[in-house]
């Protein structure tokens, strides 16, 4: 039976961090696991948000159009996503002023009018919500958990409450973990982590009143603290807005966050692992808009950083910690945690070299794997994205029958279209002509670009079509000077390791692989044959 976990990404930050996570879904790093994927976001038209729905969308529909799904091993896109999402709904009454009636509130109960006075300034009640809490957490906590409660009580086919409902099931018959992703520094992200353990704990209660997730279920959670900045808003755009979370409070913010953590109980009686992360500056700016200050919508579309696959590899972490004993670092399971009241707070730095390595993510136990993975991934993307290839394009239309690699011709069309989609969001797409960055890309960029992120340089060098069909990633695919140097294979002629040479090598290797007897859907099977055709060719270990 598969694994089932449970992962919630809250705002801006935590749709790119379910990005990243989404990633290693993808290339194979949360084998025979059911992941069970919760947005949760005010800004729904925000433009990491709608680049999430599309990632989630064409990993769903690569492994198959309208059929039953499986969690897979030893394989790509071998994790089983079902994604849910939830916004709370400010079309209609946007502000708090609005929300609460704070207007008659005044002189119908002008105690509780008051109390409002004394929490929130003018400014505070009155900004829109819909671009999300804006660093207002004391505003935005009561907001998000009365929203969370009122979609349980008042929608019985949300996907709220169908994420919920899973994690009842998981909860009756073992102990689920949940896995937050976000950031402290900002607004949606801040003002949730605190409250979601209760609100699902409440939320559940009233699907279910036997059932108690809070005693059950483990909870851990990235405390990510600010990495980024954007331009100050000028006196127009903050006359408009009211309210604008600004960079140069971020640090600040993420200060105060963490004094809260270190000494609220509840917390600490909800929570069993925190993992602290950030940048030591704010050089980097996400934007693509760089000349005003974006407070969300679809122009609020941020380029991806390293941090935020750290910020994936901390729920990885967290989702192979022993429940009981001590793990091979001497870290406490999660069970003794729980049961002393206590929780863990955890960081990794990474080499003073300024590179970042498979070690830095996984430790030296799963740095082989991690290098396997996603290396043997990145391969696989020339082989659907450019047209000197399009292996996948080719068999299932049945163009190589003539080398003898057929019986993918009833491939829906839709599962290979999508495969072609995940890699472009994944890698590289191809538009006019044109190379546009995908998510590998972006995230070497952060981190200073040249030889700095796992992988050969050359592989991001590449600005044209030309230059990508050129580049030799049989050879070429890990840094030099590594331990994955000679991760590598020569081509089928004496020639100099051109796309052709390359394709004729993989195809060889291709058809003297096996045919996988255990996976019924035919993309998916293809999918398997080519990886265990790279991991061959790359002479790794199966």
């Amino acid at each position: 039976m598969a694994k089932q976990i449970f992962v919630i990404g809250i705002g801006g930050t935590g749709m790119r961090c379910i990005e990243a996570f989404t990633h290693l879904c993808a290339i194979g790093m949360f084998d025979n696991t059911d992941v069970h994927l919760l947005a949760l976001d005010t800004d729904k038209d925000n433009g990491n948000f709608t680049r999430l729905k599309n990632l989630k969308e064409a990993y769903i529909k690569t492994k198959g159009v309208n059929k039953k799904q499986f969690a897979l091993e030893n394989t790509f896109f071998s994790a089983n996503l079902h994604y849910y999402q939830f916004s709370p709904d400010y079309s209609r009454l946007s502000t708090f002023s609005a929300l609460y009636n704070y207007g008659d509130t005044k002189y119908s109960h002008p105690e509780k009018a008051a109390i409002a006075d004394l929490l929130f300034t003018d400014n505070a009640k009155d900004f829109d919500l819909k671009h999300g809490y804006r660093a207002q957490t004391h505003l935005g906590s009561m907001l998000m958990y009365h929203s969370i409660i009122n979609d349980i009580k008042q929608n019985d086919k949300s996907d709220l409450r169908r994420f919920i409902q899973e994690l009842i099931s998981a909860s009756t018959s073992g102990k689920p973990r949940v896995f937050i992703l976000g950031s402290v520094f900002g607004g949606t992200g801040a003002s949730s982590i605190p409250i979601i353990p209760k609100a699902i704990k409440e939320a559940a209660a009233l699907i279910s009143d036997a059932t108690d997730i809070e005693r059950n279920a483990f909870f851990g959670a990235t405390l990510l603290t600010s990495y980024f900045s954007f331009p100050l808003p000028n006196d127009k755009e903050k006359q408009q807005q009211k309210v604008i979370a600004t960079s140069d409070k971020f640090a600040l913010n993420s200060q105060a966050a963490m004094m809260f953590y270190e000494a609220d109980e509840t917390v600490k009686k909800t929570y069993q692992k925190f993992y602290m992360m950030g940048t030591e500056g704010l050089e980097w700016q996400p934007s693509k808009v760089k000349d005003k200050t974006i407070t969300g919508g679809e122009s609020q579309e941020n380029d991806s950083h390293y941090i935020e696959l750290l910020a994936a590899f901390a729920a990885y972490h967290f989702f192979n910690s022993p429940e009981q004993g001590a793990d091979t670092a001497g870290l406490a399971g999660l069970e003794d945690l729980k049961s002393e009241k206590k929780v863990e707070y955890l960081y990794r730095t990474f080499n003073e070299n300024g590179k970042i390595d498979f070690i830095d993510f996984v430790g030296s136990e799963k740095k082989e794997e991690l290098a396997k993975k996603i290396g043997l991934f990145t391969a696989m993307s020339y082989f659907t994205l450019l047209e000197e290839y399009d292996f996948f394009v080719q068999a299932q239309t049945g163009d190589l029958k003539k080398v003898k690699i057929e019986g993918y011709e009833d491939i829906d069309p839709e599962e290979v279209k999508n495969l072609k989609r995940y890699m472009s969001l994944f890698h590289f797409g191809i538009e006019n002509g044109d190379i546009k960055d995908g998510w590998l890309r972006q995230v070497h960029r952060s981190a200073g670009g040249g030889d700095k992120f796992l992988l050969n340089a050359g592989i991001f060098s590449a600005t044209s079509i030309d230059e990508m069909t050129r580049f030799n990633f049989n050879t070429k695919l890990f840094q030099k000077d590594t331990d994955f140097e000679n991760h590598k294979f020569k081509a089928v002629l004496i020639g100099d390791g051109n796309s052709k040479d390359i394709f004729n090598k993989f195809k060889k290797e291709f058809i003297s692989s096996k045919e996988p007897e255990s996976i019924t859907n035919k993309n998916e099977k293809l999918i398997k044959r080519t990886y265990d055709t790279l991991v061959q060719l790359y002479n790794f270990k199966n």
